[in-house]
């Protein structure tokens, strides 16, 4: 499980964080404006409310099975889009690779679910984020040796068709079909659910707390209450994270593009805030565990490198904003999403369903208002009004609560 994982985080990696320098090329394909073609960026968040809305049902029948499916979705839109000359063909190849990536980041937080699970999605993550580091600058390799960039997407083919071979089905035997051994810091069952045995067929908790007649009790009744609140925080914490991250990861090549370099030296660049997001992920998986403030501290390097990208108007420095701005998101992601999966009480299939959710909201709302407020003003103004506000609010989120419990005591 821990290979697998490792492996979908890789091919995840290198194909969604080549998404931004594909929109790029494509647009000069076509003849048209990047901003045009915000829907090829859209088509991962597409995908993952697309899972997510069916995540349960997905993770039913267990979490190879959706494994597999996401694995041989993906190579097929990697294909389509790398490959593709029309249009309608590179958007069928974005909708396959945004809903088979997808797949992939349902099923992790169910496979890594347990005590340590921010350090074990902060490592995952880690993986992804080194891996995206070859993506852009093999595209801009490509694309200054006069061949078409787009066709690096290729390279992810072989390790999703590996991962596709190492979780075919196979016949039902004695030990669990997950193994038997969990993966680390992982205590989810073919289901995808860590809920014992005890839980009724809906994956609800038993009802326990519940009279004679059925009607919940008031301490139960607070208990879900609480639980409701603590979800819809987390939830919309992952939704603030996510937004902060993609705005940078699609429209990084487009910004130094902006500051005068050609195509595939934007493409290439734009790895400086892949650099910092894999840096930052290694050193999160260790600082999480020492109880670091990594969101509040995130939140800052975050808005401090937004305004080197947004400022200047030399290459220089704005990649080295990137690479600022990257170590600062790095952390959001995987310790809100651990937040989530640790709400007591959410089982394991629901919390990664409303997990993709919230990741799927964040990819369509915010590189498309990147590409509004761009139109309307420029790239510069729209990553100023749409980062710093969030970085502001998520850190506020998760600073206010502790002070709070302080202040009380």
């Amino acid at each position: 499980m821990t290979r697998q994982v490792g492996v979908a985080q890789a091919a995840l990696g290198f194909s969604v964080n080549s998404l931004g320098a594909c929109l790029v090329l494509l647009a000069g394909d076509l003849g048209t404006p990047p901003e045009n073609l915000a829907w090829l960026a859209s088509s991962f968040g597409a995908g993952l409310l697309a899972v997510g809305a069916a995540g349960s049902m997905i993770l039913r029948s267990g979490s190879r099975p959706a494994l597999f499916v996401a694995a041989l979705v993906t190579a097929a839109g990697a294909v389509l889009l790398a490959t593709g000359a029309a249009a309608a063909v590179a958007a069928a190849g974005a909708l396959l690779l945004g809903l088979g990536a997808a797949g992939i980041v349902l099923v992790t937080p169910a496979l890594l679910r347990g005590p340590g699970a921010a350090a074990g999605l902060a490592r995952a993550n880690a993986v992804g984020s080194v891996s995206a580091m070859l993506g852009p600058p093999a595209i801009g390799a490509l694309e200054t040796a006069g061949a078409d960039g787009r066709l690096a997407l290729l390279l992810a083919v072989p390790p999703l068709l590996f991962l596709a071979a190492d979780t075919r089905p196979r016949a039902a035997s004695p030990v669990d079909a997950e193994g038997s051994a969990p993966a680390p810091f992982s205590t989810a069952d073919r289901s995808g659910d860590t809920s014992p045995a005890g839980k009724d067929r809906s994956g609800d908790t038993p009802p326990a707390g519940k009279d004679p007649s059925g009607a919940p009790a008031p301490a139960a009744d607070a208990g879900t209450r609480g639980r409701t609140r603590r979800t819809a925080g987390a939830w919309a914490a992952i939704v603030a994270a996510v937004s902060i991250e993609f705005c940078f990861t699609i429209w990084a090549t487009a910004r130094l593009r902006d500051t005068g370099l050609s195509d595939g030296g934007s493409a290439a660049a734009a790895t400086a805030f892949l650099v910092g997001m894999a840096a930052g992920r290694l050193a999160a998986a260790r600082l999480v565990g020492r109880g670091f403030p990594v969101i509040p501290a995130g939140c800052g390097l975050a808005a401090a490198g937004t305004l080197l990208v947004a400022l200047p108007g030399a290459p220089a420095p704005v990649a080295a904003g990137l690479t600022l701005a990257g170590l600062g998101v790095a952390p959001l992601y995987p310790v809100t999403l651990a937040r989530l999966v640790g709400v007591p009480g959410l089982t394991a299939a629901r919390s990664a369903a409303y997990g993709a959710l919230a990741s799927g909201t964040a990819i369509l709302a915010a590189p498309t208002g990147i590409a509004v407020l761009g139109a309307a003003l420029d790239l510069r103004a729209a990553l100023l009004i749409a980062v710093l506000p969030l970085a502001a609010g998520l850190a506020a989120a998760t600073a206010l609560p502790p002070l709070l419990a302080r202040s009380r005591t």
